[in-house]
């Protein structure tokens, strides 16, 4: 008494339905109802046509199932996280509060560059004594080439996405 009775189909009509039947009677496109089948959600009896049975229970489990779903929450969600990343930088640009990298290279080298003229002619300017000048214009040669280095630095840093500003040396 354990199994289910069988139900027998009237003799001479084709078993099956079409795609279209099935997806009028899931509410579905028969497009859609295509693609369950092509993704194998939906098996094909041999004559093609669908089993409108086996269809609504494959449909019904397709609904339910949880790793499809969690996996399309994920997915979900990293979209949703990229959408707002793209409105707060573009928000923040418009804000004038974020700036293009490369622009601000070129304001800092240009800067540091016009310093490093400037402190040329300090030497010159500080004595006629030659090796007082020489050694006054050495340890400004040194101390332009450190910063120099730490600019290059922190722009490898700011590049890599680093921040420039941490202390690792």
């Amino acid at each position: 008494m354990g199994s289910k009775p069988k139900m027998k189909r009237p003799s001479g009509k084709v078993p099956g339905v079409s795609q279209a039947q099935v997806a009028q009677h899931l509410d579905v496109s028969q497009p859609r109802v295509a693609q369950f089948v092509g993704e194998g959600v939906f098996k094909p009896l041999p004559n093609r046509k669908l089993d409108l049975d086996a269809s609504r229970v494959a449909y019904i489990r397709w609904l339910r199932d949880e790793t499809r779903k969690s996996t399309q929450s994920a997915a979900s969600a990293r979209v949703q996280d990229a959408r707002a990343r793209a409105i707060e930088l573009r928000t923040a640009r418009e804000e004038a509060r974020l700036v293009p990298l490369d622009d601000v290279q070129a304001v800092v080298a240009d800067i540091l560059g016009t310093y490093r003229s400037e402190l040329t002619g300090i030497a010159a300017a500080a004595t006629r004594d030659l090796s007082v000048r020489a050694a006054i214009q050495q340890h400004l040669d040194d101390a332009i080439d450190r910063c120099r280095v730490k600019f290059e630095k922190a722009n490898r840093d700011l590049v890599s996405g680093c921040d420039p500003l941490e202390d690792s040396e």
